[in-house]
């Protein structure tokens, strides 16, 4: 991260910690014991500093404050072991080896040019644990930061107040949170000599501004949003390969809902919302798969829990806008001898607790079910198809399958697949194609060895609201060759809104860089009339650490954008 001197924040980090050595700790009526763990780093460069120096700031802070004494950083690292890992399942263990009262640990990110700061309090006494969290924007916010981090722990798990008034009010505090990381509008490169005449646009005052929730301990795989209880407010869904889970968005927390599991065997890929029944509430669609068939599964809110409409069901699928037709499921089976995915694209209805294949979707032939999207690109009333290939180059395309426009540029980029082995691991089997593995009961299965890698969605809406479809996509850049794709590493990515300009589609704006693996995102038009004429984009990011943390992430972040535009003055 550019702005950030790690010599200079040590020296900081440093002072502070002097500084506090001469702050006379309150009395206390009972010298709690806290065990301050190493804080996970989420950045790209190296901050291995922070992992251990945050403890210990938040260490010197709490003691002068509140009288507590730190676990011996000595017994802290035996009970964690060599990994030095904290597994928030094993929490309650973990006091009991260091004789805690309190465990304190959590994570920092780099993020558009600033830094964030999620925080753990896990309580012995009532077996649970608060959450914290702080940002800066600029390196002189740093210390600012760490020290509102520490009061929020301070006042919540400690009982004190901050100097110079009381303890301001907890969605207050979240509030500020939310404004302090922010980021500039999309940058403006659109003009109107781009052709698109009185179409050009301006990014609207006010609405330049993301922000970030806090961390949650999951390793994303895909997400949607939706309303899915019939509330009229719209919930974050959110996959890895195991198990969805549905947050309510609260003062820019994730408060988790309910979780959802498909049959073990299979490993989730995407996770779409809609509501395709229109009684109000939203179902969620997940699209799984093991190496050799799919296994989806559909789930519909009942005011009590999440009950099963399909399972184990033999098509990938995606709820698609379909011309004429509005938005229907549309599903895709595994192909012959040896092929993840291919085939006829079907609109599927529900016969009972089966899917069943109907009209066939009039795409390109070689087009896979999550690789592209119908928009009215020119407004004439006649659909193009919108592609991502297996190069992650972008194209527009005639349903017939005429090229109208590729991209240079690569889009939408992912670690995500479907399939089994990889070409290599074919080349070392005996046969031409297939494979054949032991299952649990004795049996074997063929293994489809070709993965599939599935693009990030091709998200096609009115931002600028003059009648005609933009198409907001993302970008990834990887640390690695693309030939590399199984290990290939994705530092960073932006968000980027495109229009049709007569001859092909040109970019309008992008986001300042994300820091991470933007791995899917959904817009708030998709499921809500934009009664204010304010398009939010909500974006899924895991956070990367170093390299060897990147192959094991475990935390993931939402970003909210509101996308407003105007139309010049005239």
């Amino acid at each position: 991260m550019e702005n950030y001197s790690p010599c200079r924040v040590s020296c900081l980090c440093i002072l502070f910690s002097f500084l506090l050595s001469f702050i006379p700790a309150h009395a206390a009526e009972k010298h709690s014991a806290v065990a301050f763990l190493p804080f996970t780093v989420n950045a790209s460069k190296d901050m291995s500093y922070l992992r251990d120096g945050l403890g210990e700031m938040l260490a010197s802070r709490l003691s002068a404050e509140a009288g507590v004494v730190a676990v011996d950083k000595k017994i802290v690292n035996a009970a964690l072991g060599a990994g030095g890992k904290v597994d928030p399942n094993q929490v309650e263990a973990l006091a009991g080896k260091m004789g805690a009262d309190y465990l304190l640990y959590g994570s920092v990110t780099s993020l558009g040019g600033g830094m964030s700061f999620d925080a753990r309090v896990y309580s012995t006494a009532t077996k649970s644990s608060e959450t914290f969290y702080a940002t800066a924007v600029k390196e002189g916010d740093v210390m600012t930061a760490i020290d509102n981090l520490a009061w929020s722990v301070l006042e919540k798990t400690f009982g004190k107040k901050r100097p110079g008034g009381g303890a301001a009010p907890q969605a207050a505090v979240a509030d500020a949170e939310l404004g302090a990381l922010q980021t500039a509008h999309p940058d403006r490169t659109f003009r109107a000599s781009a052709g698109l005449g009185n179409s050009s646009l301006l990014w609207s005052e006010g609405s330049s501004q993301f922000f970030k929730t806090r961390n949650v301990p999951l390793s994303l795989e895909g997400m949607s949003i939706g309303d899915v209880d019939g509330d009229g407010l719209l919930e974050v869904v959110m996959a890895d390969r195991e198990k969805v889970i549905v947050y309510k968005l609260n003062a820019g927390r994730l408060v988790e809902f309910a979780q959802i599991k498909p049959l073990a065997r299979y490993k989730i890929h995407a996770v779409n919302v809609a509501d395709l029944n229109g009684n109000g509430k939203a179902e969620i669609y997940i699209s799984a798969a093991d190496s050799t068939m799919p296994g989806s599964m559909g789930v519909e809110w009942n005011g009590k829990e999440f009950a099963t409409l399909f399972d184990d069901a033999r098509y990938y699928i995606r709820p698609v806008k379909v011309p004429g037709l509005g938005v229907v499921l549309a599903g895709q089976k595994a192909g012959p001898e040896g092929v993840a995915i291919s085939g006829p694209i079907y609109i599927l209805s529900q016969e009972g607790s089966q899917l069943v294949g109907g009209e066939r979707l009039p795409v390109p032939a070689g087009v896979n079910i999550f690789d592209f999207a119908f928009a009215d690109l020119d407004g004439d009333g006649e659909w193009e198809v919108v592609v991502i290939d297996k190069w992650n180059k972008l194209l527009v395309m005639k349903q017939s399958g005429k090229v109208l426009w590729k991209s240079e540029e690569r889009y939408g980029a992912t670690k995500r697949f479907i399939g089994g082995m990889s070409a290599i691991q074919m080349t070392q089997q005996t046969g031409p194609s297939r494979g054949v593995t032991k299952m649990a009961d004795g049996g074997t299965t063929d293994i489809l060895f070709e993965k599939t890698y599935i693009p990030s969605r091709i998200l096609v809406t009115d931002v600028d609201g003059d009648g005609v479809d933009d198409i907001i996509i993302n970008a990834n850049t990887p640390t690695w060759t693309s030939l590399v794709r199984s290990s290939q590493i994705f530092e960073s990515g932006t968000m980027i809104g495109m229009k049709w300009n007569g001859v092909g589609l040109q970019e309008l704006w992008r986001t300042r860089k994300i820091g991470g693996y933007v791995v899917d995102y959904d817009a708030r038009s998709h499921h809500l009339p934009l009664k204010d004429g304010v398009e939010q984009l909500y974006v899924g990011v895991v956070a990367q650490g170093n390299f060897g943390d990147v192959l094991t992430a475990d935390e993931s972040m939402l970003l909210v954008y509101p996308l407003q535009f105007k139309a010049p003055e005239k």
